[in-house]
């Protein structure tokens, strides 16, 4: 038979805090548990409304004790009882506590912990239920295109995260956002915007943010000159920047080939370093298309401007690293 001293616990309230202690875990949720009190000897979790608290290894739970003397301990008994039948095991164990005083624990393992009462020695009916952590969240990356976007311009946001997350939060740094993988957004005013995307998978959530530079625009006229190359009829103006690994740096040479395409070389005219075209794309997909191709591994840094309106285009092949052909069919969503 329970001894009927059980019965006469005082009301008991815990403030369980769950938190993420392991790296990059987003899962910093709090819950509730109420003990004891008015003849009952469980807790009983606000967030699921059951004496069972679910978390994952690597989390911390806090108790705040509100009254007592109590204690929280993991143990196991064969029966309900007082005084000498139940043994704790120690797998977690707070010591007599008394209202005001607090005790956390950071589980290391997954299983699941019966709750015990050390003062009381006997079981409880409640239970922290550990479970592993099956996924690493996700690393949160994006690009946008245009790099150079002015105001009213569609930008196009691509995530380009690891670690495959399932959903997908987007700020753009105006008040507005966002909750597709892919998003498309425009800027109402000129100004420096950070952009923030956070990725969330079952492993918890990550986040990364831009900047993003939004102009008023403007037309400028393309003058093809010795580092200039003028294409798609004259509408962009490109140029490169190229830098070696001692340091020095210099600008491309410009020799053009057709009104959509021409090449750079940069340390020598017989050696052509950087190939390059722009396409109008614009009767199938609405855009202008960049390509580009090169046999170099220095540092080069390709700017392309639309001077209709002064949308820009930015590519960098970093230093040491083979130059990666530049395929981008969604360059300048700029037509007509």
């Amino acid at each position: 038979m329970r001894n009927p001293s059980l019965d006469r616990l005082p009301r008991l309230a815990a403030a369980l805090f769950v938190l993420a202690a392991l790296p990059g875990l987003a899962r910093a949720a709090t819950f509730v548990v109420n003990v004891g009190g008015n003849g009952y000897t469980a807790f009983v979790d606000a967030a699921s409304g059951t004496s069972t608290t679910t978390i994952h290894v690597g989390d911390t739970v806090q108790w705040m004790w509100l009254s007592g003397p109590h204690s929280t301990s993991s143990g196991t008994c064969t029966s309900d009882g007082y005084y000498g039948v139940c043994t704790p095991s120690g797998q977690w164990e707070s010591g007599q506590q008394s209202a005001g005083a607090s005790f956390s624990h950071t589980f290391g393992t997954a299983g699941n912990f019966n709750y015990y009462c050390s003062v009381h020695q006997a079981m409880m009916q409640g239970m922290v239920k550990v479970q592993a952590v099956t996924a690493a969240p996700p690393a949160a990356a994006f690009r946008f295109s245009p790099t150079g976007p002015i105001v009213g311009t569609t930008v196009r946001f691509v995530d380009t995260s690891t670690g495959s997350p399932t959903s997908w939060a987007w700020d753009f740094g105006d008040g507005q956002v966002a909750s597709v993988q892919n998003p498309s957004h425009s800027f109402a005013a000129a100004g420096n915007y950070t952009v923030t995307l956070s990725a969330t998978n079952a492993g918890g959530t990550n986040a990364a943010s831009q900047s993003v530079t939004v102009t008023a625009g403007g037309q400028t006229a393309c003058v093809a000159g010795a580092s200039t190359l003028c294409l798609s009829n004259g509408r962009f103006r490109v140029t490169a920047q190229w830098q070696k690994p001692d340091g020095s740096s210099g600008s491309g040479n410009a020799i053009p080939l057709t009104a959509d395409s021409g090449y750079f070389w940069f340390f020598d005219p017989s050696n052509i370093e950087l190939i390059t075209k722009v396409l109008n794309a614009c009767g199938i997909n609405s855009d202008y298309w960049v390509f580009g191709a090169a046999l170099t591994n220095v540092k080069v840094t390709v700017d392309v401007l639309d001077t209709s309106n002064g949308v820009s285009e930015q590519y960098i092949n970093p230093l040491g690293t083979a130059f990666a052909p530049i395929q981008d069919t969604a360059a300048f969503p700029t037509c007509p």
